[in-house]
């Protein structure tokens, strides 16, 4: 709407006791009423053109109410809020746009790219903080308007409030809400094709996602919902649970940047964030694998948050982690306005041009706010409101006096107070409505606003229940609240929500558990689901009385809450179902006490409070009214629990065979004599199981009886505590029990991991590489008929143990990718990271393909293992990094010393058994390929077969043994000295001794040793047809590093 500006000299006059503040901009409508006011329709319906006249778009209600909002302000005599803008702001406002445009000039993919040693940065996290009130949300949204400018671009934002601040995902679920509504909006084409992608990379983590973001669900038809696998997260432990979901958003998000980039998501109040929405907002800004820029703005109250609090200490961990994981982190401090800045913006609220004419009024209005422009507003309404701040119509001009302002305000304590006043001029009705609301949350839908106030006419002074629609476009035109997103309305500032909650002695805790038992009584049933934490989280806030509804609402919201990992949530709606309990509930109904004891002890093993798992544990093993069965739940938390506190696997292999043999399974018949037990029942299972054809159990039908699963399940707790303690005997009758329980019952998870421990059992005992290859295609078989939630285990097993002797390394490589892929969605992380290292890093290294693009993987892969919090495989990747770093510069320029950068051995670190076995390795490849021959013969006779004895029957084994033997032969020539070719020729028989059982890596292995013992035997006729023969051998196979060697040998 153009302003035309008044000119009439004749109301130019100062009026006595006034402050000459002629209105300069204020404009008038062509045709000016009586109270010169604009022109305004009586409904806007009359601005709506006719469909399809192209004139305009169709208004919706959202802003048909905002633009009469806007028109009811853009009268003569009102102060001008919406179109004031952000004043004194310009240094943060470019601060924050930079940000933004320096992610909008990065290319598709072109962060994919990563250099041998740093990732490229394509992702910001911007962190406003500063005093409530500041502007730091309006800040934040000027970024929307570069958003609107860029064709590409997507902008999301979601808040947090005091009210529902244990609620799991509240701003995560809002700003991904509006993700989704923005792609049904698009184009048909990019819609179509982003679902398309969804249903090919997500599978059942689409499912997932849709019970916590429901809008998700209106992108998919009910054809396209039938191809979308379930939700298979039931049943999860709580680490692969949580690695489910960083793999569901993460990957989420890379299918939206690669139709939008970048997208912008602004997170509100973090400080009242819960930590599922923290881990989110981390798993997102350190996906080292999303090559598209993307943007989290968070703005947080810096004076609510200190070195206590979980936001503080997670915002200390990302900086420490912005190198390694790729991004950016910019700080902005949003402080209060100063004098100059104040005075704008009064200014602008009166469209007035002369700095001069309300400088006094700035003073005073400064020294009452403090520069804070929230505050600043709501005084200025306070001072229209008691008539302190008047336009005088008859001198078109506002008048006001200081003195009387000053004496008029000195009381004012806070913008709480001043909303407070404002809010009670309103009738009684309207401040009960405005209770109401301040109960549902920072937003919420009037709809169940209008419920609530139907169901409860008893504290409302009127019996019309339909002007509730009339009394939410008050407190619209009130600047209480403001429509956000379809039939949402939400409040304008926290402080306005607080005020309302504050505002008489009627929100009470029995006021909100009346409150929530009304939703919870009258929402329909899908309703209720999508409000679920909002209800229960009400509920809750009252004492109550003990109800079994109640304990069941709270165990809804539970397993909800679980299924999303968001655990400390699961935990506090857990103990309120307990309190809810009856005290006879074991008694009467012991289902209900036994699922929230038995959840509630799964939670707690996830958050590390061991000795609240003793609680529920005992809880229910201590009654009588559980079955054994019954318990086996929390008995495995036990179990679990035993580990984790535990150093050694003997307290955890005492529980367990005492709950077997209540279960009637012996698995140990003399601890004495394990090891003689454990060489039988392998022997015996093997003969067994060789007698089966290949795809025997993949036709086999899954087990379903409880006692035989529980079996499973305990044995397998056995085996994972035996590997730890490396009891390799008690391992190996695990994976021997479960194969046979397998054959017996039927096909269970563990059934594929137990057969490639069968698989590494038969060629540890009996070097039988038949049996080894007929049980990994069985474990394949088995997988590709049943599936299962251990294939990354499995395969890895498999592929980095069995496979490898008795098929070429490249034919393990699409299996472990598909491994990796698989195990990532199931929540394997360890085995899954552990394939992702053998497909990039180990396998090719030992196949001898390019270091270059070995060296370009290591910077993606450590911030994962750094992540998943893999301590161990993370120091074995660097020391690769390391000397894979090192074997790239000239011989002349490397030191023998493995020492570097990205690892060094004088580090104050224990360093485990593995490491050191690593380490060894690596120093001695860098020995034989830079030539000092003497230094790596000399490790050999000083630590002989460490890495074999250490690693037991890792696939890089043969390879590290050949080079040792290339040195000691090398030596042996040079030197003559008999301890180099006693032990050459000891490592020689036995490499040759793995070519003629049949493993196909070693052939040339063993050609290039017997050519080395030729040649140091005069035999050279002999030498040179071999050392020809093992060029060729290892050309052919494509390992160039070791034909390069045997050249220069030769």
């Amino acid at each position: 709407m153009t302003e035309t500006k008044l000119s009439n000299g004749a109301l130019h006059e100062q009026a006595d006791n006034s402050i000459d503040c002629a209105n300069d901009h204020d404009p008038l409508s062509l045709s000016i009423r009586s109270n010169y006011s604009f022109s305004k329709p009586e409904s806007l319906a009359q601005l709506r053109p006719e469909r399809g006249s192209g004139v305009l778009p169709i208004i919706t209600k959202a802003e048909n109410r905002q633009l009469e909002k806007t028109m009811a302000e853009l009268t003569i005599n009102k102060l001008k809020f919406n179109s004031m803008g952000l004043i004194g702001r310009e240094q943060e406002i470019a601060t924050l746009k930079s940000c933004y445009r320096s992610l909008e000039t990065q290319k598709s993919g072109e962060s994919s790219q990563f250099s041998s040693q740093f990732l490229k940065a394509d992702k910001d996290l911007v962190l406003l903080h500063g005093f409530s009130g500041v502007g730091k949300s309006k800040l934040a949204e000027t970024v929307k308007e570069e958003v609107a400018a860029s064709k590409n671009a997507m902008f999301a934002e979601g808040k947090y409030d005091f009210v529902t601040m244990d609620e799991p995902f509240s701003g995560i679920v809002q700003a991904y809400g509006s993700l989704c509504n923005q792609i049904k909006d698009s184009e048909l084409g990019i819609r179509e094709a982003v679902k398309l992608s969804i249903m090919e990379n997500m599978e059942q983590e689409t499912e997932m996602l849709k019970e916590l973001i429901p809008e998700l669900g209106s992108l998919f038809n009910n054809q396209d919902i039938d191809c979308i696998s379930a939700n298979n997260s039931l049943g999860m432990s709580n680490e692969k649970r949580q690695e489910h979901w960083r793999h569901a958003f993460r990957v989420f998000t890379r299918i939206l940047g690669s139709f939008f980039h970048p997208i912008v998501i602004v997170l509100d109040d973090l400080q009242w964030a819960d930590v599922a929405s923290l881990d989110v907002l981390e798993y997102l800004i350190s996906d080292v694998q999303n090559p598209y820029p993307l943007m989290i703005i968070g703005c947080y109250r810096s004076n609510e948050v200190n070195e206590n609090s979980i936001l503080y200490n997670r915002m200390q961990d990302l900086r420490e982690k912005t190198e390694r994981f790729a991004f950016r982190i910019t700080e902005i401090e949003v402080k209060s306005c100063d004098m100059d800045a104040v005075n704008k913006m009064i200014m602008s609220m009166m469209s007035i041009d002369d700095e001069e004419k309300t400088r006094e009024l700035a003073e005073v209005c400064f020294k009452r706010t403090l520069g804070n422009p929230f505050f600043l507003i709501e005084f200025m309404k306070m001072l229209q409101t008691e008539g302190l701040l008047e336009f005088h119509l008859g001198l078109m001009k506002w008048v006001y006096n200081v003195s009387k302002i000053e004496d008029a305000t000195m009381s004012t304590a806070n913008v709480v107070d001043l909303l407070h006043t404002r809010m009670r001029k309103l009738s009684d009705d309207m401040q009960v409505l405005l209770q109401y609301a301040a109960c549902l949350g920072s937003s919420f839908s009037p709809s169940t606003l209008q419920f609530v106030w139907k169901e409860n006419r008893s504290i409302i002074r009127t019996d019309d229940v339909s002007n509730v629609d009339d009394m939410l476009k008050l407190a619209e035109q009130a600047n209480f609240m403001e429509p956000c997103g379809t039939d949402q309305l939400r409040w304008v500032h926290d402080k306005v929500q607080e005020a309302a909650l504050s505002l008489s002695d009627l929100v009470t805790p029995a006021f909100q558990f009346q409150l929530g038992l009304c939703l919870y009584h009258g929402l329909e049933k899908k309703e209720l689901e999508r409000q679920l934490f909002d209800v229960t989280d009400l509920i809750n806030k009252g004492a109550g009385v003990s109800r079994e509804e109640l304990a069941t609402l709270n165990l809804r919201a539970a397993k909800k809450a679980h299924r999303t990992s968001a655990f400390h949530s699961a935990r506090n709606y857990i103990a309120n179902g307990i309190r809810f309990l009856p005290s006879d509930t074991w008694d009467t109904d012991h289902w209900l006490p036994l699922q929230l004891y038995s959840r509630g002890a799964e939670i707690e093993l996830a958050l590390g409070h061991m000795g609240k798992v003793d609680e529920y544990v005992e809880a229910v093993v201590s009654t009588e009214a559980c079955t054994l069965i019954e318990t086996m739940p929390v008995q495995m938390i036990k179990m679990r629990s035993l580990i984790n506190r535990l150093d050694t696997g003997e307290a955890v292999l005492d529980y367990a065979l005492a709950l077997l043999k209540q279960l009637g399974f012996q698995l140990v018949w003399n601890r004495k004599l394990v090891r003689v037990q454990a060489v039988t029942l392998a022997i015996r299972t093997i003969k067994k199981v060789k007698r089966l054809p290949v795809h025997h159990f993949a036709s086999l039908r899954k087990m379903k009886d409880p006692k035989q699963q529980a079996i499973v399940n305990i044995l397998s707790i056995v085996r994972a505590a035996a590997y730890k303690s490396q009891n390799i005997f008690v391992s190996m009758m695990c994976s021997c029990k479960m194969v046979e329980l397998t054959l017996a019952h039927g096909v269970s998870d563990m059934s594929g991991a137990s057969l490639g421990g069968l698989a590494n059992v038969a060629y540890l005992l009996k070097n039988d590489y038949a049996a080894t290859l007929l049980f990994c295609e069985m474990a394949f078989a088995l997988h590709e008929r049943h599936g299962g939630s251990r294939v990354g285990e499995t395969i890895f097993t498999i592929c980095a143990y069995c496979f490898t002797r008795v098929k070429l390394l490249h034919e393990g490589l699409p299996i472990m990718m598909k491994a990796y892929t698989h195990g990532v969605r199931s929540g394997e992380i360890e085995w899954s990271l552990a394939n992702l290292i053998g497909y990039f890093i180990t396998f090719p290294y030992v196949m001898g393909k390019c270091l270059g693009q070995i060296l370009e993987q290591f910077p993606k892969i450590v911030p994962q293992l750094e992540e998943a919090q893999l301590t161990t495989h993370m120091n074995i990747v660097q020391t690769f990094w390391q000397f894979a770093v090192k074997l790239q510069l000239v011989p002349s320029e490397i030191p023998t010393q493995l020492d570097g950068d990205i690892f060094s051995q004088d580090e104050e670190v224990e360093l485990s058994p593995m490491h050191l076995a690593t380490i060894h390795l690596a120093q001695g490849e860098l020995f034989l390929f830079h030539g000092h021959y003497e230094a790596l013969a000399n490790q050999d006779i000083e630590k002989g077969d460490l890495y074999s004895d250490t690693t037991k029957l890792n696939f890089m084994i043969p390879m590290e043994a050949f080079h040792r033997g290339i040195g000691l032969y090398a030596m042996a020539k040079r030197t003559k000295a008999r301890k180099y070719r006693t032990r050459a020729n000891r490592l020689q028989k036995r490499i040759s001794k793995w070519a003629k059982e049949g493993n196909p890596n070693v052939k040339y292995y063993d050609l290039m040793l017997r050519a080395e013992q030729a040649s140091l035997n005069r035999r050279y006729e002999v030498a040179d047809g071999l050392y020809k023969e093992a060029i060729i051998h290892a050309a052919r196979t494509g390992h160039l590093h070791h034909a390069a060697l045997f050249h220069e040998r030769y």
